[in-house]
C-alpha cells in the first residue's frame, strides 16, 4: 500500500511531462511531415535505374519547390534557399534538369 502511494505520483508526473518536450507548432509539425514524405519518395527513386525515372524526379522537384514555397514564411529565406540548394546538389547526379529546376528556384531567396 504504502508503494503505492509513491508510485501513483511518479507515474501521473511523468504522463504529464511527457507530452511537455515537443516544443514544434502544428504547422511545423505537418511541414516536416510533407517534408520526409517527399525525401522518402526522392531517395527511392535515386537507384541503379534512375536514368528511366527521369519524369518521376521531375515530378518530385516540382512538388518539393512547390513545398519549399508553400512553407518558405515558416521556413525563412536562408532555409529555404538551404534546403533547395542541398537537394540541387544532391540531384546533380541523378536528374540535372531537375538539379537545375531547384537552383533556379534558390535564387528567389
Amino acid at each position: 500500500m504504502r508503494t503505492s502511494r509513491t508510485i501513483v505520483p511518479v507515474l501521473l508526473a511523468i504522463a504529464l511531462l511527457g507530452g511537455c518536450g515537443d516544443n514544434q507548432s502544428g504547422d511545423q509539425k505537418a511541414m516536416n511531415n510533407k517534408f520526409e514524405q517527399i525525401d522518402y519518395e526522392i531517395s527511392r527513386l535515386e537507384t541503379v535505374t534512375s536514368a528511366y525515372n527521369t519524369d518521376h524526379f521531375i515530378n518530385a522537384t516540382q512538388r518539393y519547390i512547390a513545398l519549399v514555397r508553400q512553407y518558405h514564411e515558416l521556413l525563412g529565406p536562408a532555409e529555404a534557399k538551404s534546403r533547395l540548394t542541398d537537394r540541387a546538389d544532391e540531384l546533380t547526379g541523378y536528374c540535372l534538369p531537375c538539379a537545375g529546376m531547384l537552383a533556379d528556384a534558390a535564387k528567389n531567396y
